[in-house]
């Protein structure tokens, strides 16, 4: 017989029960491990890495040559854990368990010290008595999956340590797909015999009880992109790549493709993204190119996950006009004094009403339709009578439409221009009137933003919307970044990122200025884009290729920007 199994036979003789003896025996013999090894054998046969998140995982097959195509395996997003765990303790051994209220089905170890290991359900962590004197510590992250029919009322877990050091178990929610702290304990004390046991307990409904979805992120999602080619959306006039990333769904992707769409709303659900504003420049059938309007209504409309997201329009009045025969002459004035503007800016409304405003995902605010219109501070003439006209159109049809105009101006205020929107907003923070040139990277950009958001809120202050009783709403935009040198030759802009940490700080502009707005007071939050690769002002995942900043393939980070800094909290899984 080893040594080990002797230890093990003294054990048992000397428990009063086989389920103490099992406990004793592994957490006294990972410590002789640990003890007699100069280099802390780990209790595991293999150290296990730290897993991926389900967003993730997707698998794409990449191709170098340029003018390849390359085509995404879109995979599943894998079940959401119920339960995470994370234990650490400085003690000299910790046995930590779930002991009544649910039965595990499967254990995902996400990361461990050498000396922490999973054994049949019984999370062992140890350490050498030295170690633990010393104050050292050993921890272990894991997620839990429970038997739906096995759940009871509460979840009672146990930790059984050492007479020495302390243990401390954090225990995480998974709303939304993403862990968020739910309830700690700590185990510090010594029982006056015996085991040094400690039972604790909590409501399992804690573990599905999500926040309040107080900021509503709406990513404008662009559809011109058509595969490879000189107008597939990734290539300029002379044949060239029009941006310096490569996005993780390919190289080039087609944005009518249902896979392709599929897995875009899964990172947004996964990473807090409420909303995609859906670029809208023509009605079927009108164009010389065909319309964005028809992968809006075959593909994104008919997603079999589309439930996960709202949408809502994001009316490019400016390419209407330029893309619509006998409208071209429009384009530069955007003058509403003209019958031909006021007309068919009236008629897109009843359009949108007719067809989209009672779609079941369109983002509304207390039952009102949100539309957003851009670049309306260049608007000129009667827009007030288009305005008060488009809106008498949609109410004729049951719709009292909430109208974000792209208004704000750093260095002008016009309270009669801004006052016919039910909102205020800008595209991204290349707000007309700021001096763009003085900045060297977003770090610079996020300062000159946040003077101005608050300059533009004290101006509409108190304003109320014209006809109405509701006071105009500030709607702050943002964008991670800003590069169009591979798409625009003369003038090109340059604005990138040179960490993480600056775009988080951009983000925090946005988050400060946010107005609450109807009944549920939640805050809307513009970001542009969700994919426009030509200006770099995406946060779609990337291919990881080369550095990240400044202006590189960034993968997950600004994804991950908006989930740290608004929450993960979606249209899917938050309160309301």
């Amino acid at each position: 017989m080893n040594f080990l199994g002797l230890i093990c036979l003294i054990l048992y003789l000397w428990s009063d029960d086989e389920m103490r003896m099992y406990r004793r025996c592994s957490a006294i013999a990972a410590l002789v491990l640990v003890s007699c090894s100069p280099d802390a054998v780990s209790l595991a046969s293999v150290v296990q890495e730290p897993s991926l998140t389900p967003a993730q995982t997707i698998q794409v097959t990449h191709t170098e040559p340029a003018e390849s195509v390359i085509n995404p395996t879109v995979s599943e997003i894998p079940s959401v854990p119920d339960l995470r765990i994370h234990v650490t303790t400085t003690s000299d051994w910790t046995v930590f368990e779930l002991v009544e209220g649910a039965v595990l089905e499967d254990v995902e170890i996400v990361s461990s010290s050498t000396s922490a290991s999973l054994d049949q359900d019984r999370f062992l962590l140890s350490q050498s008595i030295s170690q633990a004197e010393a104050g050292e510590s050993v921890e272990l992250e894991a997620d839990l999956y429970l038997r739906e029919d096995s759940l009871e009322e509460h979840l009672e877990f146990m930790i059984d340590r050492g007479h020495m050091g302390s243990t401390t178990v954090e225990l995480y929610q998974y709303a939304c797909g993403y862990a968020s702290l739910a309830e700690t304990f700590v185990w510090d004390g010594i029982q006056p015999s015996g085991d040094n046991v400690q039972r604790f307990s909590m409501p399992s409904d804690l573990l599905y009880t999500p926040s309040r979805n107080e900021y509503i992120v709406i990513a404008q999602l662009n559809f011109w992109y058509y595969g490879p080619g000189l107008y597939g959306g990734f290539e300029n006039d002379l044949g060239g790549r029009i941006t310096p990333l490569t996005p993780l769904l390919g190289e080039t992707y087609a944005a009518g493709d249902p896979a392709v769409v599929h897995q875009q709303i899964e990172w947004a659900a996964a990473y807090g993204v409420d909303t995609f504003s859906i670029e809208w420049t023509t009605p079927r059938g009108v164009g010389c190119c065909g319309s964005m309007e028809d992968t809006l209504d075959d593909v994104f409309l008919m997603a079999d996950n589309i439930h996960k997201v709202r949408w809502a329009i994001f009316y490019d009045f400016v390419l209407r006009l330029n893309q619509t025969s006998g409208y071209e002459q429009y384009t530069a004035s955007l003058d509403f004094d003209q019958q031909k503007v006021h007309d068919i800016f009236v008629f897109d409304f009843r359009r949108f009403a007719n067809k989209y405003f009672d779609h079941p995902q369109y983002l509304t605010i207390d039952g009102r339709p949100v539309i957003y219109i851009w670049a309306t501070n260049a608007f000129v003439g009667d827009l007030e009578g288009a305005i008060l006209d488009a809106r008498q159109a949609v109410a004729e049809l049951g719709f009292d439409v909430f109208i974000v105009g792209d208004e704000v101006v750093a260095n002008a205020f016009n309270p009669n221009h801004a006052a016919l929107f039910d909102g205020s907003s800008t595209f991204t923070f290349l707000i007309p009137g700021l001096n763009r040139n003085s900045w060297s990277d977003v770090g610079d950009a996020a300062i000159a933003v946040d003077r101005t958001f608050e300059k533009w809120r004290a101006n509409i202050a108190g304003l109320k919307v014209i006809g109405r009783e509701e006071y105009v709403n500030f709607q702050p935009a943002w964008a991670p970044q800003y590069n169009d040198r591979f798409f625009v030759f003369d003038r090109s802009i340059y604005v990138p990122a040179n960490s993480k940490s600056q775009v988080i700080a951009m983000a925090e502009v946005a988050r400060k200025h946010a107005q609450p707005v109807g009944n549920l007071e939640q805050k809307l939050i513009w970001l542009n884009t969700w994919n426009n690769w030509a200006e770099t002002t995406t946060v779609e995942p990337t291919a990881d290729l080369g550095p990240k900043y400044p202006s590189g393939n960034y993968q997950f980070d600004m994804l991950e920007v908006v989930r740290e800094v608004f929450g993960s909290e979606t249209f899917a899984c938050g309160v309301p």
